[in-house]
């Protein structure tokens, strides 16, 4: 009975910790973690600390930085509800740009045109912009 029950308070501390260290190491969890378009990587590679930063390549040239999950979050989530755009555009003016960084690699970097933005590290597919993505931009 008592190798029993240490064996489950071995089992549970080791669920708790485990649970507990992936929460605070990684953006992402690995049981709801959807690779996509935007989130390429390996849900491993989203490490904390991530800084969002924003340069506005249209006028004065600024840049803007988040640090917070819950900012870059709803960035993930907007960029992520976006429609694919099919229309193409040569020779539009790229109006800024933005990356994504985890503690230890740039895991995301985007342009953005006037009616769309694409990912660079995915073949240039056009997404358009959603009201909801430039709201969180014009926030900035």
């Amino acid at each position: 009975m008592k190798k029993k029950l240490m064996t489950s308070a071995v089992l549970t501390a080791f669920l708790v910790l485990s649970t507990w260290y992936i929460h605070h190491t990684f953006f992402f969890s690995p049981l709801s973690f959807e690779q996509d378009d935007i989130t390429h990587h390996s849900w491993s590679d989203y490490q904390r600390p991530m800084t969002l930063t924003y340069y506005d390549l249209d006028g004065e040239r600024t840049s803007y930085r988040m640090d917070t999950d819950e900012d870059i979050r709803s960035f993930f989530k907007a960029m992520k509800q976006c429609p694919s755009s099919a229309r193409e555009k040569k020779g539009a003016q790229v109006l800024g740009a933005l990356r994504i960084s985890s503690a230890h690699d740039v895991v995301l970097e985007a342009y953005f045109y006037k009616d769309f933005w694409h990912v660079l590290q995915n073949d240039h597919e056009r997404f358009e912009i959603t009201p909801q993505l430039e709201g969180l931009i014009d926030q900035l």
